[in-house]
């Protein structure tokens, strides 16, 4: 008896934690921008002045309780010009994209980040612009209705200070459960979003990267996301040449990763694009997602070997489902150093290749895929075993060397141009009178086929956003007065005014390390034997060591050598 009353207690006990955690998590900071309506900052607990608004959103997260609550902003253009900082257990809400903005612009200094170091957080519903970006260090995390752009609230585009739109970086032991959906990062000087770490770049004697530090991203979502237009060479503040829509792989491992119904459109490098060789990358899922007209404002022209300019730059332990690759400069999709990856009933439409599998590939499968009106090889491989091509359908490949498609050759290169081995080629040809591939290679075989009717594929289309207009609300700072207004919140507790804006910046030791070293991304020592290079990709160079030859076993010392420093 005396246990069960125990029990009971325990129970009990537990409940009311409960339910006085879910009443702390009611409580709600309302934020006015300084140009809201007289109604909405009367509501607020605080009222911005309209100029280092940061330093207002920052003190709300500071007078919520240790268990969390909600940071509310009113409509109306916020302007900061510091860092912001989300408070564990805690909501950063807005009003909705096309009423709440947070306008960033330091003009000393452009790296000011939305900094998401504590965990439990969910941030929703408004436009970041300017010099604004997201930098997530931590674990559940979730961003939805989010719009990111580098144009600010008066037209003008805003250098990038950070790395990426949507940035996570890891240092420390477990970064995951991080969930972005319908986000946007749209025209902006940078990646539209990007995942990366801090890891040791030690070489071995084989020119292999090595460390003990190999920090992975788990649990990565994305759904009902795009990227549009992002970066622009080294013009308008972008900060190097080289930037994707998604770059989900730089320096960072990579485990359980599912990306829905996404879009890359026009961007300056590769739609999505994931680094090969070396890194640790597991369960990696790609469900019609689309990716369009990417690296096509990018000057570069063929051979394309100092680019990726290509809609999906996948390689490892990968699935792609239903993907769609239209008009991408160089090939719908690029598979390097690649490793069990499938695609399955995906379609390029108009690439120059359709798909590209080189330089040391092995138990690459593709399922009822398609290319369709390439310019070049609707279907590349080289280099590769073990390549396995089922039930693919051509149409009207423009063809190269007198053939739609192609075995062996890589640019003229010694070092990777081979055949590919232990593969077979299931492949169905209409509206062309080229030869369907050269059967080059050992222990291959092939089922060629030429069409009399096309096969029209059902393919995925997903609409492109664009940026929300600055929301006009008609009021205005000059006009109101602008003041910090105290109320009572929603579990009774006063809120006084602060004597002192008591925000967390100065005392941040790592935004000098992040300045100096994540806002370059993987520019952490050198690759190969000699080569250095941040991920910017203004240095690219080609070292290979004696050791390093072509007898090697395919996809085995390959990992050591990334894709931007080894030709693409």
């Amino acid at each position: 008896m005396k246990g069960k009353i125990g029990i009971q207690m325990i129970i009990g006990a537990l409940l009311l934690l409960c339910l006085i955690q879910t009443v702390a998590a009611t409580t709600t900071i309302v934020v006015a921008a300084a140009d809201a309506s007289p109604a909405s900052k009367a509501a607020a607990q605080i009222v911005c002045p309209g100029t280092n608004d940061q330093a207002w959103i920052n003190e709300a997260f500071n007078r919520l309780p240790a268990e969390g609550g909600i940071v509310q902003l009113t409509e109306g253009t916020f302007h900061s010009s510091g860092w912001i900082y989300p408070s564990q257990n805690s909501q950063f809400l807005g009003s909705g994209e096309d009423k709440t903005t947070i306008d960033v612009y330091n003009a000393t200094d452009a790296y000011q980040p939305i900094h998401v170091q504590q965990d439990n957080v969910l941030i929703k519903g408004f436009t970041l612009r300017g010099e604004g970006f997201f930098l997530i260090r931590t674990n559940h995390v979730t961003l939805q209705d989010i719009t990111a752009t580098s144009i600010g609230a008066d037209g003008v585009r805003k250098p990038s200070g950070g790395n990426g739109m949507f940035f996570i970086w890891v240092d420390n032991n477990y970064t995951g459960d991080i969930t972005f959906q319908n986000c946007k990062a749209i025209d902006c000087n940078t990646h539209g979003f990007n995942m990366n770490a801090n890891r040791d770049t030690g070489i071995n004697s084989t020119g292999t990267r090595t460390g003990t530090n190999s920090y992975a991203i788990s649990n990565l979502k994305f759904v009902n996301c795009q990227a549009i237009r992002c970066g622009y060479g080294v013009a308008d503040g972008s900060s190097s040449e080289f930037a994707t829509g998604f770059d989900i792989q730089e320096d960072n491992d990579l485990q359980n990763v599912e990306m829905d119904n996404c879009l890359a459109e026009d961007n300056w490098e590769n739609g999505f694009h994931f680094e090969p060789g070396y890194l640790g990358t597991k369960n990696v899922v790609l469900n019609n997602c689309v990716s369009r007209n990417n690296g096509q404002r990018n000057p570069a022209v063929e051979p394309f070997n100092d680019v990726f300019v290509s809609g999906y730059y996948i390689h490892r332990n990968a699935i792609l489902n239903n993907c769609v690759a239209i008009n991408n400069k160089n090939a719908g999709f690029f598979t390097h150093d690649g490793s069990n990856t499938t695609f399955n009933n995906c379609v390029d439409i108009g690439s120059t290749y359709g798909f590209k599998i080189v330089k040391g590939s092995s138990d690459i499968t593709l399922n009822n895929c398609q290319g369709r009106n390439e310019k070049a090889w609707a279907f590349w491989t080289a280099f590769s075993d073990k390549v396995t091509v089922k039930n693919f359908f051509q149409a009207n490949a423009g063809g190269k060397s007198g053939y739609q498609d192609n075995i062996g050759f890589y640019y003229g290169s010694p070092k990777y141009e081979f055949s590919t081995t232990n593969s077979n080629f299931d492949i169905t040809a209409f509206g062309s009178s080229l030869p369907i591939i050269n059967e080059a290679g050992n222990g291959n075989t092939y089922s060629l086929k030429t069409a009399s009717a096309d096969q029209v594929p059902t393919v995925t289309d997903i609409t492109a956003a664009t940026v929300p207009a600055v929301y006009v609300t008609g009021y205005s700072a000059t006009t109101q007065g602008a003041t910090q207004v105290s109320q009572v919140v929603a579990v009774a507790t006063t809120v006084a005014p602060a004597a002192t804006q008591t925000t967390t910046t100065t005392s941040d030791g790592w935004s000098g390390f992040g300045k100096s070293f994540g806002s370059t991304s993987s520019g952490f020592g050198s690759f190969g034997s000699s080569s250095s290079f941040q991920s910017g990709g203004n240095a690219l160079g080609v070292a290979v060591s004696s050791s390093q030859s072509i007898a090697a076993s395919i996809g085995s010392t390959w990992g050591g050598f990334t894709g931007r420093t080894f030709g693409f």
